[in-house]
This record gives structure tokens, C-alpha cells and sequence, in this order.
């Protein structure tokens, strides 16, 4: 039997691994129980409100939610003479392989290291497999390689490691990724001859997993080793895998057994210095109710990750999405489809959004002109309006010293500003300027329906009040104690402070 503990929000989650009964002793706590396989996920909730891990600072003072834009719109400019204004972005990056130097940089598998993968008709690229290739020399490759696209080593940026051909938990390999188990289980069993297909298995998994986690958790050390205060991490971590969207009651939720997994990645996300889950959205998912719950449920799986780390912070999450659909490239997003992709980021206390794009948005004349008056109307716009009313709410509800989050994660509340007290005008430069200011009254609904998320430093229901080391308002200040009958033993979980005590006694 194997058990670990994570928080969600205001919750403490205890994970068993063995399936038996469970029955609480305790009177004032709730308990959400779940059946998994070979699992039991019990949520126990405090009948109090706990308060949360502080959110790391901004990127950039005073800008709770920043956007930031990763596409290669400047081909557009070096190709065909036509500007985009991206002034409504605070920070911008094009992915192609010569730019250098820039505050959002993402490393493809060619640009970081030696990164072993399979071609199509199962050609290897340095080994294939992570047990094929040097852990080593790659990470000396990497260096350089970091020194080359990142060359301040004061960068403050996002760094974004872009690895997607395998992932690091040999269950989550299927589909086209199958290959990598196919040739773990070969590789086995050309090493050692009369062994058992279980045992090919077992083996095959084990080595893969170790390999790809030292490969994963190495270099993005190596990253922040290198370059301490940029915002390292993977593209597409967390992921909740919820594409089921083609099921009649399609409801968004993240899988159980994929919950389970990403409690798994703990040594990932203890890495990490940011998240960046992705919310890239097709046309194929039907409607705009099944959009929202994608990324709703998306985003919350990532805030939850965000706040179960061993960092005394909550990792700041940077949501990829992009400017059109996955399967239809420059058919752009509707507003309700911005609404539920960025808006809910924001409403969710995301730190940010990226939006990504490839070449077929630069790859014409008239492809340019289109994303040009895309960003120069309904998606500039909307962005303005949501950082804007995220620095509003930030000012009013939590002092500039936190960022505004639902306090109904699944509520359909947004930070928005409200049209009748301001304007968005599109500037002479094709750049907008916002007018007005909130009233009582909006401020009011907001303070309904958001609440704070203090950053380091501050904490408080407005996060006026400066922390005090040791003080007893960052941590949980009464005691829970908790017993749980399992089988022949009980567990006695006890919680003060930031410590958690975990006892158990095997009854005669």
C-alpha cells in the first residue's frame, strides 16, 4: 500500500494506493470519494476556509494578467512590408530559429540539447529513446545552446521548452507515441534473452520512465540554473487530457486516472518554474458550451498543479492558446470563444496568456493582411479589455498586491470592463487607449464575485498586510486531526502549521 498527500485550494487530498473501505471518524469534515481502479482519492474538506499559497510577483508590476504574443508575424514585415501593431502585448517572441534575445523563447526539439526522438516510419533522431543517448553530452549541447537564445543572463522572460514526441509516463504513450514503447520493450529484449513478455514489460517501462524523467528534470535545471530568473517550463504541462469531446454527454472533466497521472509528475512540477498548459481549441468540438468546459476544466487542473508543489509559492500559470482554430487555420476565434479561452484564464488567476501561431498565418500577403485586422479589432480589443479590468480589480480588491480569481470557479463571471463606464478606441497607430473608470457599483459586483490571490509578501482578505515570517496567517493555524479506518490500520493525519504528520497504527 502506498499513500501521498496534495492541496487543492482549500483542500487536502489523500491518495491510497489499495482499494479497501474507508470510513471517517471525524464529524466535521466532508469527504468526496472517488473509485478508481486500484485507487482511492478522498478529498477532505475543512469546514473553514484555508488560506492558499501566495502567487510568485508579476512579471511586470502592477499587471496581474499579462498577454504575450509567440508568432512569426514579423515575416510579415520582413516579406511583404505590412506592420502588425502588438503594442497591446507586454511581451512578444517569434519562434523562428535565428531570433535571439527575446523574452518569450521557445525550445523545439532542434534548438535545445540533443533530444531523442523517432521521425515518421520509425527513423531516430539521437537514439530514439532516452535510453539510447548520453544524458551528458546532451546537457553540455544544451548549455550552449541556452547561451545562444538567451544570451542576457539577467532574462526575466518566459523560457519554453517545447519537447512533445513522448512524454514521461509510459501509460500516456499511445497513439502515434506508441513507437517509443514498442522499441523500449525491443531494446530489453535484445539485452537479455529468455525473459518473460512480462517481464520485457516491466523492465521496458521502468528503464523509459527513468531515462525521460532525467532528460525532462535535467534540463530544465539546467535552465534555471543558467538563467535563474527566467519563467522556465514545458509546453503542454499540465494536461488533462479531457479531448473525449465527441462523448454525448461530453462534460470536460479531466479523466480520474489523468488526475492521478500529473499527481505523479510532482518531481516535474517541483522543477518547474512556471506552467504552461495549452487551450488550443478546434472547430470540432462542437459547440461553444463544450469550448468553455474545456478550458475550464483545463485551467483548473493547472491551478490546482500550481499550488502542490514544494515551492512556498504558487507556480505562476501561462495558458498557450491561439488566434484561430486548430483545424481550421485563419478561421479566427468567435468573441464567445475568446471569451471562454482568455476570459477564463483571467477569471481563474492564470498569470498570463500566450498566443501562439505558425507560418500559415505569415505565409502570403493576404494571410498577413487578415491577422493584422484580427489584432487590430476583435482580438486587441478583447485583450486590452481583460488586462485592463484584471489591473482594475487587483487595484481596487487587493491593493495592487495580488491578482483577482472566481470565487465559483465554475461561475460564468469575467473580468470584464463594463461598456457603459469605458471605452476601448483604436489608436491613429492601429494600438488602442482605454477611457473611463469603474464605479461603486462595478466594483462592488466585483468584490462579489472575485476574490485575492496575494502575491509573496503580502496576505490578508485584501492583501494589504505585509507577511510576517513564521506568522500564523500564511499557514494553516488550527490543528486537524483526522482518523481514517482502512482496512486493519488507522491513519492519523494531523496538520499545524506547514506541517503534516502522517501516523498509522496496525490494530490486533
Amino acid at each position: 500500500m502506498s499513500f501521498f498527500l496534495s492541496r487543492d485550494r482549500g483542500q487536502l487530498i489523500l491518495h491510497l494506493g489499495i482499494s479497501s473501505q474507508i470510513q471517517l471518524l471525524h464529524p466535521d469534515i466532508t469527504v468526496q470519494q472517488v473509485s478508481f481502479t486500484a485507487w482511492f482519492a478522498m478529498t477532505l474538506v475543512w469546514s473553514s476556509a484555508l488560506p492558499m499559497k501566495p502567487a510568485q510577483l508579476p512579471v511586470f508590476r502592477r499587471k496581474p494578467f499579462i498577454a504575450a504574443w509567440n508568432a512569426p508575424t514579423d515575416h510579415c514585415s520582413i516579406r511583404y512590408n505590412i506592420t502588425i501593431n502588438l503594442k497591446m502585448f507586454h511581451v512578444t517572441g517569434s519562434p523562428f530559429a535565428k531570433a535571439r534575445g527575446q523574452n518569450v523563447t521557445i525550445f523545439y526539439v532542434n534548438r535545445l540539447g540533443y533530444y531523442p526522438w523517432y521521425r515518421s516510419q520509425e527513423i531516430p533522431v539521437n537514439g530514439g529513446l532516452p535510453q539510447n543517448f548520453s544524458l551528458q553530452t546532451h546537457l553540455k549541447k544544451a548549455a550552449q545552446d541556452i547561451n545562444y537564445y538567451i544570451p542576457d543572463k539577467n532574462f526575466t522572460g518566459l523560457a519554453v521548452i517545447d519537447w512533445e514526441h513522448w512524454r514521461p509516463q509510459w501509460d500516456r504513450n499511445w497513439s502515434t507515441k506508441d513507437i517509443y514503447r514498442k522499441q523500449s520493450r525491443k531494446l530489453i529484449s535484445e539485452m537479455q534473452e529468455n525473459i518473460s513478455t512480462n517481464a520485457i514489460e516491466h523492465l521496458a517501462k521502468i528503464s523509459f520512465e527513468q531515462c525521460a524523467k532525467a532528460f525532462m528534470k535535467e534540463t530544465i535545471e539546467l535552465g534555471i540554473r543558467s538563467r535563474p530568473k527566467g519563467l522556465w517550463g514545458y509546453y503542454l504541462y499540465p494536461d488533462c487530457h479531457n479531448y473525449n469531446f465527441h462523448d454525448q454527454k461530453y462534460t470536460g472533466s479531466c479523466p480520474e486516472s489523468e488526475v492521478l497521472r500529473n499527481n505523479e509528475l510532482s518531481w516535474l512540477w517541483n522543477s518547474s518554474a512556471a506552467l504552461y498548459p495549452s487551450i488550443g481549441i478546434k472547430k470540432s468540438l462542437g459547440n461553444s458550451e463544450n469550448i468553455l468546459h474545456f478550458s475550464q476544466f483545463r485551467m483548473n487542473e493547472s491551478m490546482r498543479i500550481s499550488l502542490m508543489t514544494s515551492h512556498d509559492y504558487a507556480l505562476p500559470v501561462f495558458v498557450y492558446t491561439r488566434l484561430d482554430y486548430r483545424d481550421e487555420p485563419l478561421s479566427f476565434l468567435s468573441t464567445q470563444d475568446l471569451i471562454s479561452t482568455i476570459g477564463e484564464s483571467a477569471a481563474l488567476g492564470a498569470a498570463g496568456i500566450v498566443i501562439w501561431g505558425d507560418m500559415n498565418l505569415t505565409s502570403s500577403k493576404v494571410n498577413c493582411t487578415k491577422v493584422k485586422r484580427f489584432i487590430a479589432s476583435e482580438l486587441g480589443s478583447y485583450i486590452i479589455n481583460v488586462t485592463k479590468a484584471a489591473e482594475v480589480c487587483s487595484w481596487h480588491l487587493c491593493q495592487n498586491n495580488g491578482r483577482c480569481m472566481r470565487r465559483n470557479w465554475r461561475a460564468l463571471d469575467y473580468l470584464h470592463l463594463n461598456p457603459h463606464n469605458f471605452q476601448i478606441e483604436v489608436s491613429e497607430d492601429q494600438g488602442f487607449n482605454v477611457k473611463g473608470e469603474a464605479s461603486q457599483t462595478d466594483l462592488r459586483i466585483m468584490a462579489e464575485k472575485f476574490t485575492c490571490h496575494c502575491y509573496q509578501g503580502f496576505e490578508g482578505v485584501d492583501c494589504a498586510e505585509v507577511t510576517v515570517p513564521g506568522h500564523s496567517a500564511n499557514v494553516i493555524s488550527s490543528e486537524l486531526v483526522v482518523f481514517i479506518s482502512l482496512a486493519s490500520m488507522i491513519f492519523i493525519i494531523t496538520e499545524t502549521s506547514d506541517l503534516i504528520v502522517i501516523q498509522y497504527l496496525v490494530l490486533s
